[in-house]
């Protein structure tokens, strides 16, 4: 690739979380990616807060963007553009459990003179400031920041795990997952515990009623209804463990402990609160 050849990728988001992406990647903050943002924010506390989103143009740049200059197939470049992106949207949500992923809708880049405009037609979102933003609310987050993004590079599964954290809760989709990291680690979703990814009862509570919710991840023919709906892990419960369980694995496969939070709600069940 030419020396002076560049690609700023355009995001689109809550304003909090652009600012967010900006606080965690500056530039020189990952060797070949940053976020440049015009929203300005300050801190209150140790956490954040956007005072000013009259200009809301975010842009991620770098080197490790250069690929999409390279994209010919028509329509590839918006999903080269999320995968990019995914491992920053990923951290952030292990970082922050309010972060919401945002979304690259456009982009150019230059090359040899010439410009190359790219459009992933998505609308732009209108918001305002609505939270606190606690994505740098203690070094520890910096400190894991880099290797962990280069993990979910290298590992699509790492970047796809976090990228489930800020979905919607799924019961299908939560079960899925915690089935494919106990495959990468050689073990089944079920000896999760004995691999010291989970604690025994939530992990029991999660299966329990992953499988016989009424909306679970099966059909009514397989579900056992004799047992009580509200004796069972609710998605907010089940949304903790699996954060949970996610952070544990990214600790072991690099190195540290990053710091938790909790994610909003009343009292939660099952050991979760502990």
């Amino acid at each position: 690739m030419a020396p002076d050849a560049n690609v700023e990728i355009y995001l689109d988001g809550q304003v909090d979380d652009l600012y967010a992406l900006g606080i965690l990647f500056p530039e020189g903050a990952v060797p070949d990616l940053h976020i440049v943002t015009s929203i300005v924010g300050e801190k209150d506390g140790c956490l954040d807060r956007v005072i000013d989103a009259g200009s809301r143009e975010t842009f991620l740049t770098g080197a490790a963007c250069l690929p999409l200059l390279d994209e010919t197939a028509v329509g590839a470049e918006k999903w080269v553009a999320a995968e990019i992106l995914a491992p920053l949207n990923g951290y952030a949500t292990l970082a922050d459990s309010n972060f919401r992923p945002v979304r690259a809708i456009s982009a150019t880049g230059q090359v040899n003179g010439m410009r190359k405009f790219m459009s992933f037609s998505y609308g732009n979102e209108v918001n305002e400031p609505t939270r606190l933003i606690s994505v740098d609310r203690h070094a520890n987050l910096r400190d894991m920041r880099n290797n962990r993004v280069e993990f979910m590079r290298r590992n699509p599964l790492g970047a796809y795990a976090a990228n489930v954290l800020a979905r919607p809760p799924s019961w299908a989709e939560y079960y899925r997952l915690l089935e494919d990291i106990a495959g990468s680690c050689g073990t089944t979703l079920d000896k999760l515990s004995e691999r010291g990814l989970a604690d025994r009862q939530p992990l029991n509570a999660f299966k329990k009623a992953a499988n016989n919710r009424t909306f679970g991840r099966h059909g009514a023919s397989k579900r056992d209804e004799t047992i009580p709906q509200d004796e069972m892990m609710n998605l907010l419960e089940a949304r903790e463990f699996v954060r949970r369980l996610v952070s544990q694995w990214f600790d072991e496969e690099c190195g540290g402990r990053m710091g938790r939070d909790r994610v909003d709600g009343g009292r939660l069940r099952f050991g979760l609160d502990d």
